[in-house]
């Protein structure tokens, strides 16, 4: 730890800013430029020291620090960088630890509605001066059904829980309160832009794909075994195969 201190002394950085930086990667994953206040000062400083910070995050909890220039934010990445940019709950402690584990699906479904919601209203060029977009609450409600076949819980306690889970990992900010009612259309989540380090577009069309096959492989239904007896039997079969196999391109 004393090269650490060297390093730090020779970019003029405070010990107990690099320390803060650090216990606020580590207990919240996420430091944002944007969020203004103290957060101001800290990003400045890690943008200083951020060969030390990655050094210490990497050997001490095998963590990877991810640095976005643009949305100017740092996000640490637990247990190594994921391929595909979006939390494992198998993986992740602090997402089990903070969600009960019946809803850790809603709240990886609602982290992908978010990015669905997020990359249409910047196509349609919806971006506020921030890089946020806003959407109403019964818009997100609506995606997630449409998307997904999925719904948030039943129980206040638990869409609580995942907005503001939602709401630390910096990827969407609204009045936790007022999810009690999911049909009020004056709820407004402002989405950041941050969400893009966190859910790819790849994972985001990664899981829509998926959803897609599973429900063609529905409307198929089972496929007979055995077509015996039938009128037509060997001509029925041809006709059925070349229709699965348009069906499966």
């Amino acid at each position: 730890m004393l090269d650490i201190r060297e390093k730090l002394a020779a970019k003029n950085v405070p010990l107990a800013d690099f320390q803060a930086i650090n216990a606020l990667l580590i207990s919240k994953g996420f430091l944002s430029r944007r969020d203004g206040g103290r957060h101001t000062k800290l990003y400045d400083v890690a943008h200083r020291a951020e060969d030390e910070i990655r050094e210490t995050l990497g050997v001490v909890y095998g963590a990877e620090l991810l640095h976005d220039s643009r949305t100017k934010h740092y996000r640490l990445l637990p247990f190594g960088e994921r391929g595909d940019g979006l939390p494992d709950p198998g993986e992740d402690m602090e997402i089990r630890r903070e969600l009960k584990g019946s809803v850790v699906k809603d709240f990886v479904v609602a982290l992908l509605t978010l990015r669905i919601l997020y990359n249409e209203q910047i196509g349609q060029r919806q971006i506020e001066a921030d890089g946020r977009v806003s959407v109403r609450v019964t818009e997100f409600v609506t995606t997630m059904k449409v998307n997904f076949k999925s719904e948030l819980p039943a129980a206040d306690f638990h869409r609580k829980a995942i907005f503001a889970k939602l709401r630390k990992l910096g990827v969407a900010d609204l009045d936790i309160e007022s999810v009690r009612d999911l049909r009020n259309d004056e709820v407004v989540i402002s989405i950041r832009p941050e969400i893009e380090t966190l859910v790819y577009d790849s994972v985001l069309a990664r899981a829509l794909r998926a959803i897609e096959e599973a429900a063609a492989e529905a409307d198929a239904g089972p496929v007979p075994d055995d077509a015996d007896g039938m009128d037509g039997a060997e001509e029925a079969d041809v006709d059925g195969d070349d229709e699965v196999g348009d069906t499966a391109q």
